[in-house]
């Protein structure tokens, strides 16, 4: 028998893609009337900006899902798991449940939980079927992490797609910094990625902690944005990370189910070269994957991806990273992969070949 937690997430899955579908539908022709066409590596016009439609994708899924807990709750009862406005990084690393939800602030370590609330203060764990307060059941951690990263793809596809419509010429960090006193889209976004990671960044019990989540999201949404000069590039390194964090962290990978099948709908129109995610869908990506990390990762791994970013900023600051792909077979060979014919001469005057 299917429990309402399965049929939650037996919805929430095509949910999240039937919306996106239907958003990227909509917008393809809206974005190309306001003109938000440019022209891709190659010199053919495309419609940039879709990646907006990434947002559809974890705002179904969170709907849905909240749609199903209502439903499933006993009468007279609040409608599923009382979970808290916000829900702390380490309680959602640990999986560990607190009273009538996730904790705002964990409790000490203890042998059984290590790094989380003691076990006496859990829970009792719901009757098989219910949905109960199982913080740690995928639904229930898809509804803890929903509305922050709901808000943060949301808000850094906005501020990629303000970018977007800028269409400046300047590219790198020395060309927005050393561009006087005009305010570009690259220092607009220097300013707003990592006091967006800050806010919106579920709660940390220290400064330090969260300081380093907020800069590991603000370079995980740029460095996405680095790698977005190839059809279905960004998608493509969207989809590894998303694979490896199945691998390593299957949680991570479940709050970001919603945003991979966002991904894979727009994969075909942005490989068959229709339509390009830019800035904001780039941003968005980037900014999500960080938020994972930054949720459920160890401050050990976030270092270290945080020090991998940076060299992934300083090599492309000082070289073309599409050159250093094409010079690695397999990197190579997986930046093609599903690509149309890459033999048109790139136009003269173009800013991609220095990208």
């Amino acid at each position: 028998m299917t429990t309402p937690a399965e049929l939650g997430w037996i919805l929430a899955v095509p949910a999240a893609a039937a919306g996106t579908a239907v958003l990227a539908l909509a917008l393809l022709e809206r974005l190309a009337r306001a003109g938000l066409v440019r022209p891709n590596y190659r010199g053919r016009p495309v419609v940039t900006g879709l990646g907006v439609a990434l947002v559809a994708g974890p705002l179904a899924a969170l709907a849905v899902a909240a749609a199903v807990t209502a439903w499933a709750a006993p009468p007279g009862s609040r409608p599923g798991p009382d979970l808290p406005a916000s829900v702390s990084l380490p309680a959602l690393s640990a999986g560990v449940p607190a009273a009538g939800g996730l904790p705002t602030s964990p409790g000490p370590a203890s042998p059984e939980r290590p790094g989380g609330a003691a076990a006496g203060s859990s829970p009792p764990a719901a009757a098989p079927g219910e949905l109960g307060p199982d913080p740690a059941g995928p639904l229930a951690l898809l509804l803890a992490s929903g509305p922050s990263l709901l808000g943060l793809v949301a808000a850094t596809a906005l501020v990629g797609l303000v970018d977007d419509l800028l269409d400046e010429p300047v590219r790198g960090w020395r060309g927005h910094l050393g561009a006087g006193k005009a305010l570009t889209g690259g220092r607009l976004k220097l300013l707003i990625l990592p006091l967006l990671a800050w806010t919106l960044l579920p709660p940390t019990p220290d400064l330090p902690g969260r300081g380093l989540a907020a800069a590991l999201v603000a370079a995980s949404a740029n460095g996405m944005n680095l790698l977005d000069r190839r059809p279905g590039r960004a998608l493509k390194t969207f989809f590894a990370a998303w694979l490896a964090l199945a691998a390593a962290l299957p949680a991570a990978a479940l709050v970001l189910l919603p945003v991979a099948v966002a991904a894979l709908v727009l994969l075909p129109l942005d490989l068959g070269e229709r339509a390009m995610l830019g800035d904001a869908g780039s941003n968005a990506l980037g900014a999500a994957l960080g938020w994972a990390l930054a949720a459920l990762a160890p401050a050990g791994t976030q270092a270290g991806m945080l020090v991998g970013l940076a060299a992934l900023h300083l090599a492309g600051e000082f070289h073309s990273l599409s050159r250093l792909i094409d010079a690695l077979p397999p990197l190579r060979w997986a930046d093609r992969l599903g690509t149309q014919s890459l033999s048109s001469p790139t136009p003269q005057g173009s800013s991609w070949p220095k990208e």
